[in-house]
């Protein structure tokens, strides 16, 4: 089995780019997780895991995400795509939807 790569190595520099701008992307586009995920047909914790820069990722996958964010996919590896798209690096999130979720029907468990 190969050895997972160190923290300064390129192939862990590379995956942090592309978490932090599809983490970016995904905000200036105003998608959720799991709207992004809806619209890529992929799982919105694979989602968040690629974010955290904890998951690897196929070519297909990459093309998925790109369409999705209306981007081309090599953007997703560059860099400097914050600066070049004018991306507010200091979003943390999404902003949320005004639907508030409804109360569960499930009832609480007596003591």
């Amino acid at each position: 089995m190969p050895a997972s790569p160190s923290k300064n190595s390129p192939r862990s520099t590379l995956r942090s780019i592309f978490a932090k701008n599809v983490r970016m992307a995904r905000i200036a586009a105003e998608l959720s997780q799991e709207k992004l995920a809806f619209e890529c047909g992929l799982d919105r914790t694979f989602i968040g895991s690629l974010e955290q820069g904890i998951r690897n990722i196929s070519v297909d996958n990459i093309a998925l995400i790109a369409e999705a964010l209306k981007i081309p996919a090599h953007e997703l590896l560059h860099p400097k795509l914050a600066e070049q798209r004018g991306f507010d690096t200091t979003l943390m999130r999404a902003p949320r939807s005004p639907v508030r979720p409804s109360p569960t029907s499930r009832r609480r468990k007596a003591k």
